[in-house]
């Protein structure tokens, strides 16, 4: 059982690796805790553009030294729905990357080509690993 920090609240995994608190964290990077899947729904007519600009965001986060998040195009459901996945350490660490991403240029310039096409804004789910 894995135990971390993350701001106020606790969160609990497994990770394979024996027990552990956010005291004593295990040093290898060979699990995830979290991981924050966004989806994207394309307006019609929009999801070859979409894909090529949620390539670049993730690139430049990537350049920024931020996780490269993978990207899934769904087969069925929506069309042209994409969804991103990118793993992080704890949520306290995703929470305070929000504002290193957001002060972070190269990142909301590729965001603010991306809004206007999707059909709604974007769904943010935050994963907790169990296994």
């Amino acid at each position: 059982m894995r135990t971390s920090d993350a701001g106020g609240a606790t969160i609990h995994g497994t990770s394979g690796k024996g027990t552990t608190s956010s005291r004593n964290r295990i040093s290898e990077k060979s699990y995830t805790l979290i991981v924050v899947r966004r989806t994207y729904v394309p307006s019609p007519g929009t999801g070859g553009k979409l894909l090529a600009l949620v390539k670049q965001a993730s690139e430049e986060m990537a350049n920024a030294g931020f996780g490269k998040p993978r990207i899934l195009r769904t087969t069925f459901g929506d069309h042209g729905t994409l969804i991103t996945e990118q793993p992080w350490e704890s949520l306290a660490e995703y929470d305070a990357s929000r504002d290193r991403v957001r002060a972070t240029p190269a990142i909301t310039g590729v965001f603010e080509q991306i809004y206007p096409l999707l059909a709604a804004t974007h769904n943010t789910e935050v994963l907790t690993e169990v296994e």
